[in-house]
């Protein structure tokens, strides 16, 4: 959840050296004239966001609105643009979302598309990927998201994949809610190839999915959710790491911590999509978590943090701990947005077992002070026990951030094999150590030279 090893300011510069001619012809050959007029709006102040009011008459995945944008990737993408569309909302409900879709130079044939979800960290709708990506949009959460995905995307648009980009938390800035995430999640694949601008021809495309933290939180929802809500659906692999399979556990390691803002924003983005939770919290908060939640629905995490560090979570609720962990209706979500159970028809509109179904390689610093990895290992052997297929590596004394750069060329070594169809994995495997040690040339190889030479402009 916190950023990479890559600034704005290096991405810029390497941008800077391709795109004085090309980003021009490459962007409006394919835009309308006057399809860009003004420097971004936050999400809360753009039309763009506005749903139509037949969103309900709509398919999942149903482009509803389009548009060709600017970001500081343009050198490596023929055209980007950003889609609002049909998704579905926690209870059931008909609503939108955004995602930013690249096209690469130089396609894969056949389609071959990176769904990346980002750690948005945030219970602010003005702090989600799709504003922070825009250039010029002067988004306080452009500083921490666009470092965080940038090796992604570059990675991937310099292999010949498609990326999809969701704001995988929804209009409403549901952060941590797992089945908004996955539903905004799957429809954001949906969209890119419901978009023939972007994507021309998806016949025998692959998707693999991608993320990192919070993003593989968001991840690992998409995951259970393929068998279901995204039946039909080509993915073929996923990898993500660090993953917040435990919100508790999670809770508790930051609590008191510098990161203890992560905690409030969790809660008050889930609060943020289930009526019932918000009501609840906004009855017991005393008058310093009032204002907590209400700086955590209106800041960016890097405005957050400084104000809310090494705060007691539980000190913001008028009986403390015990209204927070054993109040019935705060044991209702805590239940259901434990990944790995399964979720019924009682807690969402749409059911899953629980259980991954695509092959995964998932990764954890065992001494992660961010994320907790006490209960991962667990996680990972019950999936395996019900015929999940994961590979899942572990490394000791890196931190949260050092872990999520030092396992990339493992990541994409694992779903490029699964892209060429020699991925030789069947069933669950541990594994102990990194194999494509950043700074080596396998490393390099397996992200691809243009995101190697990123990150090695910053280290």
């Amino acid at each position: 959840m916190r950023s990479v090893l890559v600034s704005l300011s290096a991405l810029a510069a390497l941008v800077q050296l391709s795109a004085a001619a090309a980003v021009p012809y490459r962007r409006w050959n394919d835009a309308k004239p006057g399809d860009v007029t003004t420097d971004p709006l936050p999400p809360t102040q753009d039309p763009f966001y506005n749903v139509p009011s037949d969103v309900a008459s709509k398919q999942n995945g149903d482009v509803l609105k389009s548009r060709p944008v600017w970001t500081e990737f343009d050198a490596y993408s023929r055209g980007t643009y950003q889609l609002l569309y049909r998704t579905t909302n926690a209870t059931g409900g008909a609503t939108a979302a955004v995602t930013t879709v690249f096209a690469p130079l130089k396609p894969a044939n056949p389609p071959r598309i990176n769904l990346l979800m980002t750690p948005i960290d945030s219970a602010c709708p003005n702090c989600e990927p799709a504003f922070a990506l825009q250039s010029g949009s002067g988004s306080n959460g452009t500083s921490f998201i666009v470092p965080e995905i940038a090796l992604d995307i570059v990675a991937s648009l310099s292999k010949g994949w498609y990326v999809t980009v969701p704001d995988h938390d929804g209009l409403n800035a549901a952060f941590f809610a797992g089945v908004v995430e996955a539903f905004a999640g799957i429809d954001g694949l949906r969209a890119l190839l419901n978009f023939a601008t972007v994507l021309p021809c998806a016949d025998n495309y692959a998707a693999a999915l991608r993320g990192y933290s919070g993003g593989a939180h968001a991840a690992a929802w998409v995951n259970e959710y393929l068998q279901s809500y995204g039946k039909g659906l080509n993915i073929i692999a996923a990898a993500y790491g660090g993953t917040p399979v435990d919100a508790t556990s999670t809770l508790n390691l930051l609590n008191e911590q510098p990161a203890a803002f992560l905690d409030v924003s969790s809660l008050a983005g889930q609060a943020n999509a289930y009526p019932e939770l918000n009501a609840f919290i906004a009855a017991n908060l005393n008058a310093n978590g009032t204002r907590a939640f209400q700086l955590a629905r209106t800041l960016c995490n890097t405005q957050l943090g400084p104000l809310l560090a090494g705060i007691n979570v539980y000190d913001l609720f008028k009986g403390g701990a015990a209204t927070l962990l054993n109040s019935t209706v705060t044991q209702k979500y805590i239940k259901l947005n434990l990944l790995g159970n399964p979720v019924g028809s009682d807690l969402a509109p749409c059911t899953t077992n629980g259980v991954i179904s695509v092959p995964t390689f998932m990764y954890h610093s065992s001494s992660d002070t961010t994320v907790a990895y006490a209960p991962v290992p667990a996680y990972v052997k019950s999936q395996c026990e019900r015929g999940a297929d994961i590979t899942f590596a572990t490394v000791p004394g890196l931190n949260h951030t050092a872990a999520a750069v030092a396992y990339l060329g493992d990541a994409y070594t694992y779903l490029e094999q699964a892209f060429n169809g020699t991925l030789n994995t069947t069933s669950c495997s541990d594994r102990f150590g990194i194999n494509a040690i950043p700074g080596t040339a396998a490393y390099s190889a397996a992200i691809g030279p243009a995101a190697a030479a990123l990150l090695a402009s910053e280290t």
